[in-house]
C-alpha cells in the first residue's frame, strides 16, 4: 500500500472522529450539568434572573439539550442540523463569557462544530445509513 492510499484511507475517518469527539464533549458537559447543576449556576449570565424559571432549572434544561444533541451527533442523526444548533449554542456561550479560557475553548469547539455542519453526514452515521436505505428502495 503506497502513501497516497494510506492518506486516502485515513482521511475518510477525519469527519467521523471529529463528530464523535464533539458529541462526547457535549455529552460530558451536559451530563455534568444534570448531575450537579449547582456547580454550573455561577456560569449563568445575569439576564437569566429575568426568566420565569430558576437558574437551576435553566441549567437542567441546558444539560438535557447538550446531552440529547450530543447523543444525536455521536450517532450522526440529523448531523447538519445538530452541529448547527450546537455551534450557535456555543457561540452564544462564547459571547456571554467573553475573552477568557472558557470563551476561547468554546470558540474552538464551535468552529469544530461549524466544520461538522459544513461537512454534513459521513460514513458510520445514521444519516448515511438511512440515505443508503432510501436509495436502495428507490431502485
Amino acid at each position: 500500500m503506497n502513501r497516497q492510499n494510506i492518506k486516502t484511507n485515513m482521511e475518510k475517518f477525519s469527519p467521523i472522529v471529529l463528530r464523535i469527539g464533539l458529541g462526547l464533549v457535549m455529552l460530558w458537559f451536559g451530563s455534568q450539568q444534570i448531575i450537579n447543576p449547582a456547580s454550573w449556576v455561577g456560569y449563568l449570565p445575569e439576564w437569566i434572573d429575568k426568566l420565569p424559571i430558576s437558574p437551576t432549572s435553566f441549567v437542567y434544561m441546558n444539560g438535557w439539550f447538550e446531552v440529547i444533541l450530543g447523543i444525536l451527533l455521536i450517532k450522526g442523526f440529523y448531523t447538519r442540523i445538530v452541529a448547527g444548533l450546537l455551534s450557535l449554542h456555543l457561540l452564544s456561550i462564547t459571547l456571554t463569557v467573553g475573552y477568557n479560557e472558557i470563551g476561547v475553548r468554546d470558540f474552538g469547539l464551535s468552529m469544530a462544530l461549524i466544520s461538522t455542519f459544513l461537512y454534513g453526514s459521513s460514513e458510520w452515521s445514521l444519516d448515511e445509513y438511512f440515505r443508503k436505505r432510501r436509495d436502495n428502495t428507490l431502485v
